[in-house]
């Protein structure tokens, strides 16, 4: 797969083009993807993204959207999905300024050299947002370049979408997330070095610096699945502070089950599979070592009811 993160991206050739934030892949997202995809390959032409690094509107207000996937996650997943070119910029005040006739032919004509484009039901384009499925359906019909406007993804009565997803992680409820998304959700960062307090209690952490321009979950104690590499295994994160030890850096904390080995340095994804409890500031070191204790066995039990 191809990816472009600047401006000085072109297509060689005619492609079938998808386009969205596509901030966290959810299911949505990947009805519009897949769709693509397989038009694309009807036709054998590439099927390619464009995207943005973030949601447009932190451009205007910083952090306004906290990102559910960074560049890494997102490019990783649209491999998965077969997408061929990968077009992700930063949203800046001269895209930002073009307006939807504009972004039309120079982006999406010029650039891109679409042939058919898919979008979602409510997909706006152009300054300020102006443009709307409307006019690219009018657009598209000027230049007979065919538009697929796939329709919401619904669970029950409600239509899974970003905010949906932000609002289900930052309570926790990491069940309703993985419905939303299709999968866990995740963190994938690199593993720094700790006070090392944990191993000398007997439960050896690793620990992942959390960016605040991220989607950061409620702060407590998780299942989680962790990947490194090939291996998979599971664990429990704790999600915040630690205040029981006085160390107030945002991060997350996993204590691999079975596990030995170096891992400092190396970027370890943590799917968080279920929420166990809140963060919590304990009288004691050995009061806190007490409850990892029952954290590590309710995060077995639940990981043997689900297996």
């Amino acid at each position: 797969m191809k990816s472009y993160t600047t401006k000085k991206f072109r297509a060689k050739t005619p492609t079938v083009v998808a386009l969205g934030c596509f901030d966290g892949v959810h299911r949505g997202h990947t009805a519009v993807i897949n769709e693509a995809v397989r038009i694309a390959r009807e036709r054998s032409l590439p099927c390619a993204i464009f995207t943005f690094r973030e949601p447009p509107k932190n451009y205007f207000v910083p952090n306004a959207a906290p990102l559910i996937t960074d560049y890494r996650e997102k490019r990783r997943l649209m491999r998965t999905l077969g997408v061929d070119i990968f077009v992700c910029i930063p949203f800046d005040g001269e895209i930002g300024s073009l307006s939807p006739e504009e972004f039309f032919e120079d982006i999406l004509l010029e650039r891109l050299c679409a042939t058919h484009l898919v979008c979602g039901f409510n997909y706006s384009f152009g300054k300020s947002g102006r443009g709307d499925t409307v006019l690219m359906r009018r657009l598209c019909n000027e230049k007979r370049i065919g538009l697929t406007c796939v329709e919401s993804v619904t669970d029950g009565e409600i239509t899974v979408s970003s905010s949906a997803i932000r609002q289900a992680v930052e309570n926790g409820d990491m069940e309703l997330a993985e419905r939303y998304l299709g999968r866990p959700f995740s963190i994938c960062a690199p593993i720094v070095g700790g006070q090392k307090l944990a191993r000398k209690l007997g439960f050896p952490t690793l620990n992942q610096i959390l960016d605040k321009n991220t989607l950061i979950p409620r702060h407590g104690v998780y299942v989680t699945k962790i990947t490194v590499g090939k291996k998979v295994m599971f664990g429990i994160t704790n999600v915040g502070v630690r205040p029981t030890v006085s160390d107030h850096t945002l991060c997350a904390e996993s204590h691999i089950f079975d596990f030995e080995g170096d891992l400092y340095g190396k970027t370890v994804r943590v799917e968080f599979l279920k929420y166990l409890r809140p963060e919590t500031e304990f009288p004691s070191i050995e009061a806190l070592t007490e409850q990892v204790k029952l954290d590590i066995a309710d995060a077995k039990n639940f990981i043997s009811e689900t297996k």
